[in-house]
């Protein structure tokens, strides 16, 4: 920690129950310790490791940026916090210790041994009676001098820390701040969905009588599949952090991939073991965003004629392909970056909507190349019952190339209502994944839905390969239909015979 500021974490403490106060209080424990030997730490070289709500974070990050004073930044943290020797008058008290503390021992602020986590050497206890909060563990380059003014600290060794988290003393559910909760519910719920969906899928593969896939099936699988295997992942990585309460950065990095499977697999491990993957998130983010460019591709291709115009052959061309590469590459560039940058609550404002510009940008690119494909489509279309269904087509898959920015509109809109801003944040987490999710899911859905085998929508579609392949999948009465056509067509050419003879 070299910066004056130092954010370790942040995380939503749960809403206090009277009724079982010491199972739901928030607990942040740990063991803060200098690296080296014979280091001797005093008034001069200390630092604060300090642990602020919400109401009061801004005001430090704020005068921090200006490289305004210790005393400055510290001005309404001291009006609360407590200190045995300066700060005697705090409201919240629980609030300090000075770092480092000596190793193999506990830090001096801790006057009731008893009240500490065993085997660490400080733990804060936090009560939130009214509604749940955020806190924020700092580390500051700042100290109290012998006539109590915050001064800043000059140390010639480093801190190192393990700092845990919790929520009260649920077993599945204290590795999670107060947003993160309930997310593995909706991984799980969305993971069922899928596996639903596939199987759906599976009996509209076997209707198909080819001994190959046409290729919009073999797209609209491979979307499925990715998706199911991002969730699995997730969950995973979840699973792991509830059970451990750490995670592994190869399973995070793996997570995106298959995002849909592997933060499901994720949320529940870290629910037990206090500890995640993250190879397994970042493969399942991974999974689910090459399932939404995969998703993309399929609607591009069908916008420009493919499998339903006889002209599909020339749908994916070399310029489609490279152009759709090229945003497919932004597009996880963009991912990769926005997975190891820092979070947003690392910034004065606690929620940056500008920081996701670039996939919004991104997301309505897309949805323009989609609208100027189905217009020109529709152009050329001569049959009008054809030219009706691509027109509902075009607005319902228009809607969900848009939704993301409407979603980034209500969620910057949510960070700026002051007085429902704790409540709102707390909860828009599970709205935004809830809606994606779900809206994603629909997406894979009504594609299902438009390419069965024997709905109403496949007089639409060209079939793929012969003709007599086409007739393999139609049913018995059209059969019957087509061999009653062939045999008035055979009478007709007897009678003309006959009549040439006459």
């Amino acid at each position: 920690m070299d910066e004056p500021v130092h954010i370790i974490s942040r995380f939503g403490i749960q809403q206090l129950n009277p009724l079982n106060a010491e199972n739901t209080k928030g607990f942040i424990y740990g063991n803060v310790t200098y690296v080296g030997e014979n280091i001797s730490v005093n008034e001069n070289n200390r630092a604060a490791l300090i642990i602020v709500p919400e109401s009061q974070i801004k005001t430090i990050l704020m005068e921090s940026e200006y490289a305004a004073s210790c005393g400055t930044m510290l001005k309404n943290f001291s009006q609360i916090a407590f200190e045995a020797k300066c700060l005697s008058g705090g409201r919240r008290s629980d609030m300090l210790r000075w770092a480092p503390c000596k190793k193999d021992g506990i830090c001096e602020e801790e006057d009731k041994p008893k009240l500490i986590i065993p085997g660490y050497q400080f733990t804060f206890r936090i009560d939130e009676p009214i509604a749940p909060e955020y806190w924020y563990i700092l580390l500051l380059s700042c100290t109290l001098n012998d006539k109590c003014n915050w001064t800043t600290s000059t140390r010639n060794y480093q801190i190192e820390y393990d700092i845990w988290l919790i929520n009260g003393n649920n077993a599945f559910s204290k590795q999670f701040s107060y947003e993160e909760q309930d997310i593995i519910h909706i991984y799980m719920f969305a993971l069922l969905m899928y596996i639903a969906l596939a199987l759906g899928q599976l009996r509209a593969t076997s209707l198909i009588r080819q001994n190959v896939l046409p290729r919009r099936q073999r797209l609209i699988n491979t979307v499925i599949g990715l998706k199911i295997a991002g969730l699995i992942l997730q969950a995973t990585d979840t699973y792991i952090f509830a059970f451990f309460g750490k995670s592994t950065v190869l399973f995070m990095f793996v997570g995106e991939l298959c995002r849909v499977c592997a933060i499901s697999t994720d949320t529940y491990i870290f629910a037990f073991f206090g500890k995640s993957t993250v190879l397994f998130m970042f493969v399942g983010e991974l999974c689910r965003v090459c399932a939404i460019c995969c998703l993309i591709l399929l609607l591009l291709l069908l916008s420009r004629g493919w499998a339903i115009q006889q002209r599909s052959s020339i749908a994916y061309s070399n310029r489609v392909h490279y152009f759709w590469c090229l945003l497919t590459t932004i597009h996880i560039i963009l991912f990769i970056y926005g997975f190891i940058t820092p979070k947003a609550y690392l910034k004065t404002n606690t929620f940056d909507f500008l920081s996701n510009r670039g996939l919004v940008i991104l997301r309505l690119v897309q949805g323009l190349w989609f609208f100027i494909e189905i217009k020109r489509t529709i152009k050329r279309e001569p049959d009008d019952e054809r030219i009706v269904f691509l027109v509902h087509f075009g607005a319902a898959y228009m809607v969900w190339f848009v939704y993301l920015l409407g979603l980034g509109v209500i969620a910057a809109f949510i960070s700026e209502i002051w007085r429902l801003k704790i409540v709102l944040e707390i909860w828009r987490l599970k709205i935004v994944l809830a809606i994606s999710t779900f809206a994603n899911f629909v997406a894979i859905a009504c594609l299902v839905h438009l390419f069965w085998p024997t709905g109403s929508n496949r007089k639409f579609f060209v079939h793929d390969g012969h003709y007599h392949h086409h007739l393999e999948r139609t049913s018995s009465t059209e059969l019957e239909d087509f061999e009653k056509a062939l045999i008035c067509d055979d009478t007709d050419d007897d009678e003309v015979v006959v009549d040439s003879k006459l």
